[in-house]
């Protein structure tokens, strides 16, 4: 194998890598406000890109404008989601959480499929024209997006929590929502805020992997399982810790793929999943010192 392809192999890691990271934030931040995994992540990821589809294509809206919709609406079926399903049943065990997760996952993976079909549909790139040459490898445009919004959701998140007085707020809460209640800060809202940020950030993904991949479909199952794969691999605990663990996880199942066999993609993740649960499961770079992840 050539070094052109090794890049190739890189660029196309990192690519899908900076996707994972994206749904691993949303396990990581449910997890942190909660204590619990939530399976309804993947359709979350879906939903992001159909609604993308229909503003686009049925709406006629502009990109930015579909973006940033999809994100808003996202983030308040996040809100409808925590306060019809979690809230209830958040001061029982993370147990009922999980199972109130699976549920809703199933009832989003049908009503999806009742409104856009079960077939994927297709979604153009954000920028249209020839691929790009970099170092003798043909990198995607829409791979430069993709790369381009995971770095920018870092910052803004990093922004955001440390800044902002909200943000200090969801902070306090994601590292200890019993002391953060002592000190008056309302932790019900708070957690309504993460399942908002937690979806908004899965649709992000969802809209911009559609080009590369598709829109609808079962890309939900596996964006969920590949996603949760890079929390455990950066530590689930950690924010700096999933975003890295996405790239290494990404990079990792792309030379896997390329120097052995791409059939083995999937099998990789659970692969990787079971290998980190037992040797370690806290994580490559979780330190186990909230969001900021200080490592």
């Amino acid at each position: 194998m050539s070094l052109t392809d090794i890049i190739q192999l890189l660029v196309g890691g990192i690519t899908i890598g900076s996707v994972y990271s994206l749904v691993a934030l949303g396990f990581h931040i449910i997890f942190r406000s909660t204590g619990a995994i939530n399976f309804a992540t993947g359709e979350q990821v879906v939903l992001g890109g159909l609604l993308a589809v229909t503003f686009t294509t049925v709406l006629k809206l502009p990109l930015v404008a579909a973006f940033f919709g999809t994100v808003i609406i996202a983030g308040f079926i996040g809100l409808i989601y925590e306060r019809l399903v979690i809230r209830p049943v958040l001061k029982f065990s993370e147990l009922s959480i999980v199972i109130s997760s699976i549920a809703v996952s199933i009832i989003m993976q049908n009503s999806m499929a009742v409104i856009w079909g079960k077939e994927h549909i297709v979604f153009p790139p954000f920028t249209s024209g020839n691929t790009v040459a970099l170092a003798g490898a043909v990198v995607e445009r829409q791979s430069f997006w993709i790369i381009g919004l995971a770095i920018a959701t870092v910052i803004v998140l990093r922004l955001f929590f440390d800044f902002s007085l909200i943000g200090k707020y969801v902070k306090a809460t994601l590292n200890n929502r019993v002391a953060a209640k002592l000190v008056g800060i309302n932790t019900v809202r708070m957690v309504s805020l993460t399942f908002a940020l937690a979806g908004g950030i899965c649709a992000m993904a969802g809209v911009v992997v559609a080009p590369i991949t598709y829109a609808g479909g079962a890309i939900g199952t596996m964006m969920a399982l590949k996603g949760f794969v890079a929390a455990v691999v950066g530590g689930l605990s950690s924010s700096t810790g999933v975003v890295l663990g996405g790239i290494v996880f990404g990079v990792l199942e792309f030379l896997i793929a390329g120097f052995i066999s791409s059939g083995y993609r999937d099998a990789i993740a659970l692969f990787v999943l079971l290998v980190f649960l037992i040797v370690k499961p806290t994580g490559l770079f979780s330190s186990g010192t909230g969001w900021q992840g200080r490592s």
